[in-house]
């Protein structure tokens, strides 16, 4: 049985994953990723299907991933940047409209398809001296977990060795289970549909939203003139859109859109997911730390998950020194209880927003109309909040 020993062993290749091992190696750790996956074919950025799945990139996401030489590497044609934010919701009459020009900027972030920058990031990872790769492969049992340092075996037979083990392998996160870390969980009763679509109109560069009493319903416009949907549904009606034909779903999906960009013309095929929420009181067991969806979810209405787990990324590798320094006990607590702080108020408020817009009595209405009036009508207030939002709520 061989072994190897690291700095920092990262459990998960996903996009945090990843990135927090090329920004560990560039502190000059020594790192092993580990990812039961195996790898998948390039993309052939002339393809003109694009991914189902899309990540809005804030500004902040994205100058981590600057610093890193990932954001340079994508390519420009595939990257949509967005200039504004609409946000209204049914039955009330009001909406807010928020502006890259607000705020001095050029745009409000960036919708990016999960696969390109994944793979982006595995070719900047594969270029990296300090890293290697085990793949795929996976952790079957922790041998040790101390103060020291953490020795692991994977399913290869394979035994790594290293002073910090970071978890990075999801909402379902193996390595949190085998460290002993308890998770709390809940179910929010909704079922997200994903598609791609093509408008009567252009999308604007505008990332739209409206929210529904059945749930929130998000526009995304794509680099090829599309619009990537994400409609958070109810269970129950989610099951009614998912038998549904492409000419009754582009109808339902026009109609809960108001319209707002013609009529939805065609639709790729749909793909949906349950919406569940988690968080975890402890991200820290000795030398196992937890980061990314391993150690929180939140609702995807403000497009924030990927990017939550980006400050992660950015905290962390603030907080720690280079190589040259051991990762110290007390540096990692640090990064605990700023981060988990700062992703608990984001779930709570993403929660409530979820809820309050899912209620449509009279007087809850004019209430949700006051608010977004005085949000729209105060410019200093919405500078703030938008501020607020493209720095990923923290």
């Amino acid at each position: 049985m061989s072994s190897a020993s690291f700095d920092v062993i990262v459990a998960g290749a996903g996009m945090v994953g990843a990135s927090t091992a090329l920004a560990m190696a560039g502190k000059g750790f020594r790192v092993a990723i580990i990812e039961p996956a195996a790898p998948r074919d390039k993309i052939n950025i002339s393809d003109e299907v694009y991914d189902l799945r899309v990540s809005a990139i804030s500004p902040r996401s994205r100058g981590v991933l600057q610093q890193l030489g990932v954001w340079q590497q994508l390519a420009d044609e595939r990257v949509c940047y967005y200039e504004q934010m609409h946000i209204w919701h049914q039955h009330g009459q009001a909406s807010v409209a928020f502006d890259a020009v607000d705020l001095a900027r050029s745009n409000l972030g960036a919708i990016v398809e999960n696969r390109l920058l994944q793979q982006t990031l595995y070719q900047v990872c594969e270029r990296e001296s300090r890293i290697e790769w085990f793949m795929p492969d996976q952790i079957e049992t922790l041998l040790e977990n101390n103060a020291r340092g953490v020795e692991l075996r994977l399913n290869s037979g394979r035994c790594l060795s290293a002073g910090l083990l970071l978890a990075a392998d999801g909402r379902n996160s193996p390595t949190r289970t085998l460290a002993g870390i308890d998770v709390q969980h809940g179910q929010y009763r909704q079922t997200a549909i994903v598609a791609n679509v093509e408008t009567e109109y252009p999308h604007r560069h505008t990332a739209w939203q409206r929210f529904l009493s059945t749930g929130p319903l998000a526009f995304l416009p794509l680099a090829n003139g599309q619009s990537s949907i994400v409609w958070s549904c109810d269970d129950e009606f989610a099951a009614q859109l998912d038998v549904a034909t492409d000419d009754e779903f582009c109808d339902a999906l026009g109609k809960a859109f108001e319209f707002k960009l013609g009529r939805v013309g065609s639709c790729s095929a749909r793909m949906s997911f349950p919406l569940g929420w988690h968080h975890c009181q402890h991200w820290l067991k000795d030398r196992v730390l937890l980061i990314g969806d391993a150690a929180h979810s939140v609702h995807p209405l403000a497009g924030q998950g990927v990017n939550l787990g980006f400050s992660d990324v950015d905290v962390l590798t603030q907080l720690v020194g280079d190589r040259s320094d051991y990762i110290q006990h007390k540096q990692l607590r640090r990064y605990e209880r700023q981060r988990k702080s700062e992703t608990w108020v984001a779930g709570n408020s993403f929660g409530a927003l979820k809820w309050i817009y899912g209620l449509d009595q009279k007087w809850v209405t004019r209430l949700r109309d006051i608010g977004m009036r005085v949000v729209d009508e105060t410019p200093w207030f919405k500078r703030a909040l938008l501020e607020k939002a493209i720095q990923n709520i923290t």
